[in-house]
């Protein structure tokens, strides 16, 4: 690297160790649960999604929910004082489950080529741009294991797992292993779910309305549908077409105005999720835990490969924190009628 970007990579450094309280980048070390703490939140707060979710700081890396949950209700009578027999009964306000969580190593490790830092450097702010450039791909990292880890493998391989399904156990994952009438994978046809004219759903207002009614009546708070690229394009370009002599019902439509809820709930689009997928939940139902202490750092200055390496480990853990709260029809599994209108693909 050219002598003016060293010497801003030397000040990065020291201003790094600075914030991580420790002499050196140059030898690895655990983070402060401070400083670690910080690191998450910015780390959290780069995607919106993970700003909606549940996401904490965990002392073991496996135990048990650290979140409450007052959907059961906390009010009633005891009537004692009408029956000396009676007493006044309290209720677990945490609403802690009894499932465990379980924390797997993950490790972050990218590297910058002397030739780009070389570029980047005549900007003034180059250490954070580098720094909000990590943070997000870290986040939407988080992301797209949540929607497609199925594994821990000792060893991951990304060239035939390039949605990180062998990374970590995530929570479209968990459902089906721990509550698997919730995912959903057919309907009246054998391994398919129809949605369209003719089919099990009518429309996709439907399929999200019947989800909705798997989940237990006192405890849909807060409620949303998470739903997948496709369905979603699939519903407007039918509006589209229903409006295309209509030019203020076109604009509508391309303002959002339209598409804004089904099924009675809110619906989102986010990153990674399974293109055909449908999920109902609420936000705080779905948890990202570290372990607390877990986290390692460490960069280096590595001239046999011309570049800087920066290496970050954790331990951390999906949850659902209430599977009776949740439920998702498998993407793989729903069926739209096909452009020939003669069958299902």
């Amino acid at each position: 690297m050219k002598t003016r970007t060293k010497q801003l990579f030397i000040a990065v450094l020291a201003g790094m160790a600075s914030n991580y309280g420790v002499a050196s980048m140059n030898e690895q070390f655990n983070v402060e649960p401070t400083t670690e703490q910080r690191l998450y939140d910015a780390t959290y707060d780069s995607v919106e999604f993970l700003q909606l979710i549940n996401t904490a700081l965990v002392d073991d890396i496996v135990g048990q929910s650290v979140m409450m949950s007052v959907d059961g209700g906390v009010t009633g009578r005891a009537g004692v004082e009408n029956d000396d027999t009676k007493e006044r009964q309290t209720r677990d306000v945490a609403g802690l489950a009894k499932r465990e969580y379980r924390c797997h190593p993950v490790e972050c490790d990218i590297h910058l080529s002397w030739a780009k830092m070389d570029q980047w450097s005549k900007f003034p702010d180059f250490h954070q741009r580098y720094r909000n450039h990590v943070r997000q791909a870290i986040a939407l990292d988080i992301i797209k294991i949540g929607f497609h880890g199925t594994s821990a493998a000792p060893f991951t391989n990304i060239a035939t797992n390039t949605m990180l399904q062998d990374v970590n156990i995530g929570w479209l994952q968990l459902i089906r292993r721990d509550a698997p009438e919730r995912a959903v994978s057919e309907g009246a046809t054998v391994g398919e779910i129809r949605i369209g004219e003719g089919g099990d759903y009518e429309n996709l207002d439907q399929a999200v309305f019947d989800a909705l009614q798997a989940i237990p009546e006192h405890k849909r708070v807060n409620m949303v549908a998470i739903i997948g690229d496709e369905l979603l394009a699939n519903d407007q370009n039918k509006l589209y077409a229903k409006q295309s002599h209509t030019p203020s019902e076109k604009t509508k439509i391309e303002l959002e105005q339209v598409i804004k809820t089904y099924g009675g709930l809110a619906s989102y689009k986010i990153p990674f999720f399974p293109s055909r997928g449908i999920l109902v939940t609420s936000f705080k139902n779905l948890s990202h835990y570290v372990q607390a202490g877990s986290t390692r750092t460490h960069v280096e200055d590595n001239p046999k490969k011309k570049r800087v390496e920066d290496y970050l480990s954790r331990n951390d853990s999906y949850y659902i924190e209430d599977l009776e709260k949740i439920a998702y029809f498998e993407s793989a599994n729903v069926k739209l009628p096909n452009k020939a209108g003669t069958g299902w693909e």
